[in-house]
This record gives structure tokens, sequence and C-alpha cells, in this order.
């Protein structure tokens, strides 16, 4: 390195006000991390870091399962399998059915078998007790614990539906196989009893069930026969079809009399009126004219009076009113009128209305017939408005009729249907207790076994030999080649819970969203460097030769091309490097980026901020002091503590200098902060190397007055607590999060050139172990 005279700075006097608040690239919040679970590929690492403790627990275990297996003394399994639903169950079925459509309820079987109900009562002690004594007097340790489990024993004896049909399947397991058929035959025997039984008992409940409702049937079906009797005598009831028909006819008649009527009716008042205006009277005094003319001494007197009216009309022409002759005239008028109103009611009746007998004209033959039409079309109206009464009369005699006939119908209809209903009802009673007496007398038994249950039950193989239900080998091995593959996985998620750190780079990736900005591989080799300056690599060892064109040094180029491409238009200036706990390596991550930046054209200044533990001035062979200690507390310039790289000359190198007790103090000094602000604008780049950010505030005081944090994690190191938790801290300290490098990656991929041309090292390429 060179010294401070070298240093091309035209001043590096201190000035405060030179200092600007920088603002970061990514500020804010972090963003919310995934919830801890295991994705696939994280499974796949897993598998492949922890292979060889997988495959000891799967082997373990798959010998223990095989040695358990043949050992095992063998077991074997007979069954047998029964048809329960009853063959001849058709007529209490049918019986169950009518009752439930007489509103009875549940009578007998209901027809459909509720298998669930059936399988626990062909496993209660009801029905087990007696088949179990039959058992104790061959084999005297079988009870019912010993079938069903119970009292620390494992069930031997299963009962179950097989495949929701209509059959039920019944199995035993024990060693001795004489023992499982002798207890199959017993089981088969016993319930073929307990079926024959019930149905038995079914068909006696059935038969008493039918004998109380047959009396009560006959009755209703008489009742109902007597009612519908009264019905049609009431109504005169025979045949409803027919006498309906016949009360349409009858009504249709009546109103096409109604309407002949009204015609004839209307014609004739028409006639009658113009009869009035002909004649100029109404037919009552047409009819008196028609009487008196046919009296003779009426005519007389209106003869006579006619013949005086004439003599008086000449004799007031002649004569005053005063003249004796016309008085006498006078006198004789009013003598001959009485006598003609007498003559009138005489012949009349007494009583005349309003008639005046003197207005009737003389009659002539003409008129005489004008007047007797006139009487005899009165006549006829009045016999057509009689008729009319009378045909209004029926038809609302039959309407009502009409109108009552629906309900009488629906009535009658009722009654016959009561009556089909309880006399269909009463038939069937009486055919299925016939059909049940004939049933109840047979002897066959209900249930069907679905083979002979003296043919052996537990399967052969070709050979004619028992077939052992357990144990199955092939397939134990199998299951405990699987439960082993399980343990072994389970064991080695628990490793890794348990050694909680990073293994590759992926794991970095999932475990924040951040981005990761680069990945350096785990290596001996290291940038190219004269033997008299040693530059350290990935694992904080020295190597005395440098590869230019190595993976290592392409790895710290694209992380340096990623940080520029980062920060997009505008540049990052500086930058703070941190882990989260010692020993990850950000020492070298610092060295190595500041060498590839310089490499690549940028002004770069590297500063040793790690006051507690510098390794900066190691790495490159400084004296630790001065450094930035003295810069910060004594006067001396930047010219005279900074050096510059003598490989490149672009690097420019700061060392934390003396050891102080209170770091904090002069990083957070206004004096640094100008220094801070005045490197900016010196520099293209300046790189910090900060302590650790667990428990120390250095690194997130320096980060807020630089373009943000570049966060180290060393792979097989970092333990992903420390990770979250350093993460955590940035967040509260608002600190910006540049992004993340994985360091030590095994997993890093060479691509490219390297990958079709792999360089070996130097002949004379060495390393020495350095801790960073």
């Amino acid at each position: 390195m060179e010294t401070a005279r070298n240093y091309p700075l035209s001043s590096l006097q201190v000035n405060s006000n030179q200092f600007q608040q920088f603002q970061p690239l990514y500020a804010g919040e972090l963003p919310e991390q995934e919830e801890d679970e295991l994705n696939l590929g994280q499974i796949w690492g897993i598998i492949s870091r922890r292979a060889v403790l997988i495959a000891g627990i799967a082997t373990t275990v798959t010998a223990a399962v095989l040695f358990s297996n043949v050992n095992q003394t063998p077991t074997y399994k007979g069954k047998f399998e029964i048809l329960v639903e009853p063959v001849s169950g058709q007529g209490a079925s049918g019986l169950s059915s009518l009752a439930q459509n007489l509103g009875l309820g549940s009578v007998g079987d209901s027809g459909s078998l509720d298998y669930d109900s059936q399988l626990e009562v062909l496993r209660s002690r009801k029905v087990m007790t007696p088949i179990i004594q039959q058992l104790q007097a061959r084999y005297g340790d079988i009870d019912y614990e010993a079938l069903f489990g119970g009292k620390g024993k494992t069930p031997t004896l299963e009962i179950n539906q097989l495949r929701k049909t209509k059959i039920i399947q019944v199995s035993y397991t024990d060693k001795d196989p004489e023992k499982v058929q002798f207890v199959l035959e017993q089981v088969a025997k016993g319930y073929l009893d307990y079926s024959l039984n019930q149905r038995q008992t079914k068909n006696r409940q059935a038969i008493q069930f039918i004998d109380k409702q047959i009396p009560q049937f006959r009755q209703r079906v008489d009742d109902l026969q007597k009612q519908l009797q009264q019905f049609r005598q009431q109504y005169k009831l025979i045949d409803p079809a027919v006498q309906g028909q016949q009360l349409a006819l009858q009504y249709s008649s009546l109103e096409n009399q109604e309407l002949e009527f009204q015609t004839q009716l209307n014609q004739q008042k028409v006639l009658l009126l113009n009869l009035q205006n002909q004649l100029g009277i109404n037919p009552n005094v047409a009819l008196a004219a028609s009487v008196l003319t046919q009296a003779p001494r009426y005519q007389l007197l209106l003869n006579q009076l006619r013949d005086v009216e004439t003599r008086i009309a000449l004799e007031q022409v002649r004569f005053t009113e005063n003249s004796p002759n016309l008085q006498i005239l006078i006198e004789q008028r009013n003598r001959i009128l009485p006598l003609i109103r007498e003559e009138a009611q005489r012949v009349l009746g007494s009583n005349l209305g309003g008639i005046d007998p003197r207005s009737f004209p003389f009659q002539d033959s003409i008129r005489f017939n004008t007047l007797q039409q006139l009487i005899q079309t009165q006549n006829t109206i009045d016999l057509a408005e009689i008729r009319m009464a009378a045909v209004q009369i029926a038809k609302n005699r039959i309407n009502q009729q009409v109108e009552e006939f629906p309900r009488i119908v629906r009535e009658f209809t009722d009654l016959q249907r009561d009556l089909g209903v309880a006399t269909n009802t009463f038939n069937q009673l009486l055919a299925q207790r016939e059909a049940l007496r004939v049933e109840a007398a047979k002897e066959d038994i209900p249930w069907e076994l679905m083979e002979d249950i003296k043919t052996p039950k537990i399967p052969r193989n070709q050979d004619g030999k028992l077939i052992k239900a357990s144990p199955k080998l092939f397939i134990n091995v199998i299951m405990g080649a699987m439960l082993g593959l399980m343990l072994g996985l389970g064991a080695a998620i628990l490793a890794e819970r348990l050694n909680n750190v990073f293994h590759s780079s992926d794991d970095v990736k999932d475990a924040s969203r951040w981005p990761l900005l680069g990945v350096i591989p785990l290596s001996d080799r290291a940038l190219q460097l004269p033997a008299s300056l040693p530059i350290v690599d990935s694992r904080g060892t020295f190597d005395v030769q440098h590869l230019a064109a190595s993976p290592f040094s392409e790895a710290f180029r694209s992380l340096n091309a990623n940080l520029r491409l980062l920060s997009g238009g505008n540049p990052i200036r500086s930058l703070t490097i941190s882990s989260a706990a010692p020993g990850d390596g950000k020492s070298t991550i610092a060295v190595n980026l500041a060498l590839a930046a310089a490499a690549m054209g940028q002004r770069v200044l590297l500063v040793d901020a790690d006051l507690r533990w510098p390794q900066v001035h190691a790495k490159f062979g400084l004296p630790l002091a001065p450094g930035l200690t003295e810069l910060i507390t004594t006067n001396q310039t930047p010219s005279e503590v900074i050096q510059r790289s003598r490989f490149e000359e672009n690097l420019y190198v700061l060392s934390a200098g003396s050891i102080t007790s209170d770091p904090l103090r002069i990083l957070s000094s206004k004096k640094m902060q100008a220094l801070m602000a005045q490197w900016q604008t010196e520099f293209d780049l300046i790189i910090y190397d900060t302590p650790p950010l667990l428990g120390l505030a250095d690194a997130s005081l320096l980060a807020t007055n630089t373009n943000g944090i570049l966060l180290v994690v060393g792979i097989a190191q970092t333990e992903r607590s420390e990770f979250q938790q350093a993460l955590e801290g940035l967040q509260s300290a608002g600190t910006p999060i540049l992004g993340i490098v994985a360091n030590r990656a095994p997993d890093y991929t060479i691509n490219g050139y390297y990958r079709r041309y792999p360089m070996a090292p130097p002949q004379n390429y060495e390393t020495n172990a350095v801790k960073s």
C-alpha cells in the first residue's frame, strides 16, 4: 500500500457543513416473512444432506420388522358369509306396508333391514351366550371377551356387512386351524337358529296384529255400506252420471221454452199496441164496449140518448138556452142518462170503474172485429205471462238441483271410495293372515349360508396348504421400510431443526424476500495478488496466488454488477457490510467486493469500521494504526491514514485504528458523519466493514448514513433464528437493506466458460487457514 502522500485528494480538511443525509434505496418496513413451512425443494435438500441418517433408520426399522415377522407364531383366519334378508319376508313386508298405510305404525319386518342394528344384535351377549356355551364345551378358554375383545384381549371374531350387500360376513382368527373351523361352525349354527326364532316370533306378532284389526275393519265396511244406502234413499240417487245428464237436459229444455214464450209475448205486445192505437181504447174499455154492444136494452137507451142530443143541438141553434123546447129536451137527456148507467151496471156489474158508457162509439162490424182481436191479443199476452212464470219457477228449481248436484256427487264418491278402501284393506288383512299362518307352519331357515359350513373356510394355496393370516412377511417388510423411511425423514427434519442453519443459497432466498444479490462459492481460490500481499478467500484463508478469472472472483464481480444494477438511475455510492453473528465472513466479502469493484474501474474506499474486532488490516498486511480511530480522535488528516492498494490503483483502504472502549462515540460523532459525506463526493463507492448486528448498534448507526446495508449469511454457519432477529432489528431501527449475500455456498454453479474450460490452480498454489 502507498501512504497518504499518494492519496489523490486535493484537500481532506473536515467540514461539518459538507455532510448531507443520504436517501436510502429501500426504506420502510421489512417485507413479511413467510411461515416456516417446508417445500419440496427444502425436503429434497434435507434428504440429500441427511441421506445416511435416513438410510440408517430405514434399514434398522426394516430389519426389526423382518426379525419380528420371522419369529412370530402364524395365525389362521376363516370366514363364512350368510344372506340375512329373509326369502319368505314378503308377507311380513306387505303387512308392514299395509300397517303404515293405515296409520298404525310399523308392524313386523319393515322390509329394509337396519344392518348396523342387526350387527349389534348379533354381537350382543343375549345372542352369543348360547353359542359360547357350545364352544366352551370343547375350548374352555373361549369367552365373550376373547371373541369380541375386552379386559386387555384382542378381538378374534369379526362380524361385518359385506360391501353394502345383503350379506353378513363372519370371520374368526386363531393359531389353531381346527379351532377356527369349529368356532365358525358353531357360530353359523347359532345365527341360523336365531334367524328361525326371529321369523317365527315376527310371524306370531303379525298374526296377533291382524286378528285385532279384522273386527274393526269389518265394522267399518258395514257402517260405510249403511251410509251409502241411506244417501241413495235420501237423494233418490241411482246413477249420478245418468241423473246429472238428465238434469242438464231438463235445464236446457226450460231455457228453450222460456226463450220461445218470451218471443211470443213480445210479438203479442206489439200487436196489442197497434190495436190500441187503431181503436183509441185500452183492453179494459174494449172488453166493456164489446159486452155492451151485445146488450139490446142498452143499445136502445143509447140510441134514444143520441136522438135527444141531436135535437138539443138543433134547438140550440134556433133558440136560446131558456127556450122551453130546449129545456124539455135537456130534461129528457137527463132522464135517459141514469137509465143508461143503470143498464151498463146491470150488464157489466156494479163496478164500472172510470168508464163512461156514453164514451163508447157506435160499433160497426169492422170496428167490432178489431175490438174482438184486441181482447183476444190481451188474453194471449196474459196466458203467455202465466206460462213464463211457470217456466221460470221450474227453471229455478232445476237450477238449484244442478248447483247441489256436485256436492251430492262428491259425497257419494267419497262414500264409495272409503267403502272401496275399507273393503280392500279388509280383504288384504284376511289374505295376510292366511299367508302368515302358512309361513308360521314352515320350518325352513330364513337366513341362508352362501356355502356349506362343513367346507373348510381357511384359505389354501395351490398346494392345498393353509394360508397364514399373519404375519404377511412381504407386506409387513414393505410397510416397515416405508415406516423406516418416514421415521428417517422425521429424524432428518428434527436434526435440521436442531442444527437450524442455512444449508444452501436457496434456503437463504426462501427465508427472506429481500433480493439475493450474490452467491459466493466455497473455494480456496482468491484473487491473484503479488506474493508479498496475500488475499483472503470466502472461507477466511489466505492465498498467495490469485486467479484473476476464477469462479470465486467472478462471483464478486457479479455481486458488484448486481449492486450497480439494483440502484437504477441513482447509483449506490456507499454501503455497509455486516452479518447477524461473528464468523459469517463479512470481512472477506468486504475485502473481495472492494477488489472486484476497483478492478471494474470504480474508485473504491474500504473502511474498516469494526472497531471491536478489526480484520481488514490483517487481510491486506497493513498495521492496525493509524486508522479510523486516530482520524476521528486526533488532528490527523485522511491523507495521513488512508492508503492506496499496490495491486489496484483504484482501491483505497482505511484501517480501524487503535482499539477504543467506546466505538459508538466515534461512529456517531459529527466528524465521522462529515467525513462520510465528504467521501461520498470523492469516491465512486465506499464500503464500510462493520461489527455483527446482534447486540450491537454499530452497523445500523452507519447504515443510516449510507445507501443501505448488505447482509452476509454464512452457509452452514448462520442460524436462521439469528438471521431473523437481525432483520427484525433492522426493521425496528428503520435501516435500509440493499440485499443479502450467501457466503461459502457449496451449491454454487459454474456456468459458461468455466463449465467448458475448467482451470487448474498454479503449481505453487497454497492456502493458509485464517479465520475471518
